[in-house]
Formats: structure tokens, sequence, C-alpha cells
């Protein structure tokens, strides 16, 4: 079967990525062909299709351009002629069987919808964050978890400035959510939307999209290459990035209550140095902060943690942390929110706390601490759990059926 993976960027660059790229080695190693297709940068992984990769459009700082670049790049997002010209070339060369979408909106658009239709190439989508149903992708703003925008009803975002701090971005973002609602970009040309959590599937639902458009199917994890280690496990770790949503400075003020119990933070982010300045202030001498760290370095601290923890405060998908954490044999810690519930079974394979309670936090993580014996047969348990339904032959079984019933015999 020939599979069109495309992602605006085709570079590892967070987990979305990883997640294209180790499927695209899924299933070329099982016999099938993948034929990318990305926005060009020169960092990008080699690739023969490169040719016909969209030009690359600045989003990061926008105010550097000039007010006709600007305006260009705001009607770019809401329809691509480049991505959908470029994409009708390279559906004609190739013949593809199936077009697997990933994070495709703003950089390339829904444009490249429209040629796989005419085609009768099937269609699916993987929803790797919220941004068919949030402008600012996360439902979250500063405040906490945010709800506030509805189908067709995006005046929360643009009022609350919620995509970065930015009146422009957020009404940007606020017309271009409203325009492909009403023009059913997405919901009306994707055969079938892929959600890796029962959460993100329920999230669908609210939203209308056809029950019959969505399957669940969990991400997975390479059990073979993240494995359980030898050797003392001999501190708690958190490994991701350094931002408000994911709940550190909560596992920072938990901590610093428990100052026998060492606590490793492997990560860096914008209020990195912010929270440096937390720990020193609350004398957090058991807290060291690791910076970034490479895979395989976050491979070895994961196997030498008793657990780790995952005190996110906005709705988690489906992290991949916790898959890695558990092929390692390594319980988690996690908060009751989004998709993280799925996949942290109380008692069984970890423990959860009410998200942003530092007092709930710390006492879990005291209780599980003092308990080595519960807490190895939660770490194998978790093992047990990555290999029976995590593995990369179950993911593999899933994605070709849903391949299968999309495909136009």
């Amino acid at each position: 079967m020939k599979i069109l993976q495309i992602n605006k960027f085709w570079r590892v660059r967070g987990g979305s990525e990883r997640y294209v790229f180790e499927l695209s080695r899924l299933l070329e190693e099982r016999g099938h062909e993948t034929i990318p297709f990305a926005m060009r940068d020169p960092a990008n992984e080699p690739s023969p299709y490169s040719s016909l990769f969209v030009s690359p459009v600045e989003l990061s700082d926008p105010y550097r351009l000039g007010l006709t670049q600007r305006l260009g790049t705001a009607a770019r997002i809401l329809r691509s002629r480049e991505a959908g010209r470029n994409m009708s070339v390279l559906a004609d060369l190739t013949h593809p069987d199936v077009a697997h979408c990933h994070n495709i909106y703003h950089h390339l658009s829904p444009s490249i919808l429209p040629p796989l239709q005419k085609r009768g190439i099937g269609i699916v989508m993987t929803l790797h964050d919220y941004k068919l149903m949030c402008p600012a992708l996360r439902f979250y703003n500063g405040g906490g978890v945010c709800e506030r925008c509805r189908p067709l009803h995006y005046g929360s975002c643009f009022s609350g400035k919620c995509v970065k701090g930015s009146r422009a971005a957020s009404l940007l973002c606020a017309v271009e959510m409203f325009y492909h609602d009403a023009t059913k970009a997405y919901t009306g040309r994707i055969d079938r939307f892929i959600a890796p959590s029962r959460f993100m599937a329920d999230k669908l639902l609210e939203r209308d999209v056809p029950p019959e458009k969505v399957v669940v199917i969990p991400n997975f994890i390479d059990t073979a290459s993240w494995q359980p280690g030898e050797g003392e496990r001999d501190y708690v770790l958190f490994a991701g990035r350094m931002s408000l949503e994911k709940g550190v400075e909560t596992l920072i003020r938990a901590m610093a209550k428990l100052p026998d119990i060492p606590l490793k933070i492997a990560g860096t982010g914008m209020l990195e140095r912010e929270y440096r300045t937390i720990a020193h202030e609350l004398g957090a001498c058991n807290i060291e902060f690791l910076g970034f760290r490479s895979e395989e370095e976050i491979r070895r601290l994961t196997q030498g943690a008793r657990f780790t923890a995952v005190p996110s405060e906005w709705y988690e998908n489906a992290p991949m942390t916790i898959l890695e954490s558990f092929a390692c044999g390594t319980p988690v810690v996690g908060a009751r929110i989004g998709g993280i519930p799925e996949l942290v079974r109380e008692g069984q394979t970890g423990m959860l706390f009410e998200p942003g309670d530092i007092t709930g936090l710390r006492r879990v993580i005291e209780s599980l601490w003092d308990r080595s014996g519960p807490c190895a047969q939660m770490g194998a348990a978790a093992r047990q759990l990555a290999e029976d339904e995590y593995s990369p032959a179950t993911h593999y079984d899933k994605i070709l059926d849903v391949y299968q019933q999309v495909k136009r015999t």
C-alpha cells in the first residue's frame, strides 16, 4: 500500500513529528511505501519528493514582516493555492492509496484535501492536539483550562489574547477556525479522525463530528528500544517542556516539602529560569535541573527513576512520556486530567492526583516513595501493559484496519 504521510514539518520538533517518523518506519518495515508531504525547510529529513513541498511560512514572529507579507500569510492560512497545486502534482505522480494527515493547519492548510478527495484517495487524520476545536490548540489559557469558544463562536480567543498573548494572532486564528468550520474544510472531507485518547474522541463528538468518522487508536512505543534498566531507582523524574500548562511549578512546590526525595527535571522552556528561582527561594536542594537531554539520555533517566511525574494542568491527549515510562518499567504519578487517567491505572501502573493540588501531589509521591515493593510491582505491570496494548505490532494492526476502511478499491 502507498500512504501519503502529511505533516507541516518533516523533521523532529516534538512528539507529533516523532510519531510521524516512527509510524512511517513501522509501515515501511512491513512492506508499505510512505510518501512525505510537508513545508520546505533546510533542516528537513531528506526526501525524493522535497521539490513538491510548499514554501515556508513565517508564524513565529509575524511582526518582522511588512503589512503586505502579513496579509499574504493570513490569506494563505485560510487557503493555500500552492499547497493544493503541489498536492495535486504529488498525487498524480505517486498514486497513493491513502493520505494520512497529521498537523497540517496554518502552514499547509486544508487546501490539500480537495485534490485528494477529487482523486478518490481515502483521507485519515490523527489529532495530536485540539486545533479543530480550539484556536489556541490546548483548551488552556494563563488561568487554566478554557472551553469558552464554541463552533462558529471564537470571540473569546480574541478577547482573551489566547494565541501568543497577541490580539492580532488571536484574531487570525479565530477567523481561521470560523472559516474552516463554516466551509466544513476538515469534517466534510476527512474520512476518519484518529483520536489517540478516548478523551480526545469525546471532544470531537461534542463538536458534532459523526461518530462513524471517529476511531480511538492510542499512540505506541518501541518496546524493543525502551526497556527496563538495572540498578538503583533513587529519584523522581519529570521530563518535558517548561511551560505553565505542564504543572512544573506545582511539582516543585510539592517536592520542596519532601526534602529527602530527589527530583530530577529534564527539559527546558521559556519558564525554566523562573522555575529555578522558585526552587531556590523554597530552599529545595533536592531538586536538580538537568536542562535539555537527548532521547538516549531521557531513556537512561527514565530507567533509573523510581517513578516519573506528569503533573499537567491542561487536557493532555496521550503523553508519550507516560508510554516511555511504562516501557522502562517505571510507574507514573499523573494528574487526573485529559487522557492521562486512560493510561495511568490507579494502583496498578501508577497513582493519580487532582491537577494543581500541591498537597495531594505531595501525599501521593510520599506514599509511593515509601513503598518500594508495590512501586516495583506497578512498574512491572506498566511494562506488561506497554507490551500488550501499546506495542508497534498492536498499533500497526489498528492503523492498517483504518487504512483498509477508507481505501478506495
